[in-house]
């Protein structure tokens, strides 16, 4: 009986199931135990299954290490990034009211790794999501501009929760390309959708890296007008102890 019940959960596709139903068999610990609470060893196994495929797919598309987690972000007032703050983010409720996180600092703050720690734990919450960055972003966007498929371009990243842009205003856009986040960062706000930018300079100067202002100011007014502000800031390296 156990054979064959195996042999269906995976003629399914439930191969975690399965598995953990001849674990839970051959546990001794498991005697006496109701099926309610086998059934539900089964359900948290499959869905912990799922939950890694997710993360390793995210992690795959955006061309980041797997092993990024919110577990491991620093978390503290002195780097501007207080345990409070951080836990709200990782409830991904921002996300879900279609708000904008903006995350600045230096070089080696950690920015990427937050972004990209917050992003996969929207992905591990159900949560679609596009991990771009910016100079990249900008040239897909040429190439589909090219093959005339940029409105579908458009549309795709328009159904995702979040968009997170990395290394924005990182380099200097020409006004095309101007034009075009201020058309994707556009539709996104019609939509009531989530933006979550990392950029190495600060707010203040982000003016010099886009060649056309009219579409700057719209980028900004569209990134800036529902955000939360996160400056990171470098802590120091601990001194050696003296010997």
């Amino acid at each position: 009986m156990l054979t064959e019940t195996v042999e269906e959960l995976q003629a399914l596709r439930l191969g975690p199931m399965a598995e953990r139903l001849k674990q839970w068999v051959d546990d001794p610990n498991n005697r006496g135990k109701s099926h309610a609470e086998c059934v539900h060893a089964l359900a948290l196994a499959q869905a912990q299954a799922a939950a890694a495929k997710r993360s390793r797919c995210f992690s795959a598309r955006a061309d980041l290490p797997p092993n990024i987690a919110v577990a491991d972000v620093w978390a503290s007032a002195a780097r501007g990034l207080p345990a409070q703050l951080l836990g709200n983010l990782k409830s991904c409720d921002w996300i879900r009211l279609g708000h904008t996180v903006v995350i600045t600092g230096a070089t080696r703050t950690g920015k990427t790794y937050l972004a990209a720690a917050l992003a996969k734990e929207a992905a591990l919450a159900r949560l679609t999501v596009a991990f771009w960055r910016v100079p990249e972003l900008l040239a897909a966007c040429a190439v589909e501009k090219q093959r005339g498929t940029f409105p579908a371009f458009l549309k795709q990243l328009s159904r995702k929760k979040l968009l997170v842009l990395d290394d924005f205003a990182a380099e200097r856009a020409t006004a095309d390309e101007s034009h075009w986040l201020r058309q994707l960062l556009d539709g996104r706000e019609r939509h009531g959708l989530a933006v979550m930018v990392a950029s190495p300079n600060a707010v203040e100067d982000w003016d010099g890296y886009f060649e056309d202002v009219t579409a700057a100011e719209a980028i900004f007014g569209r990134l800036l007008e529902r955000s939360k502000p996160i400056v990171l800031k470098r802590m120091p390296t601990p001194k050696a102890p003296r010997r």
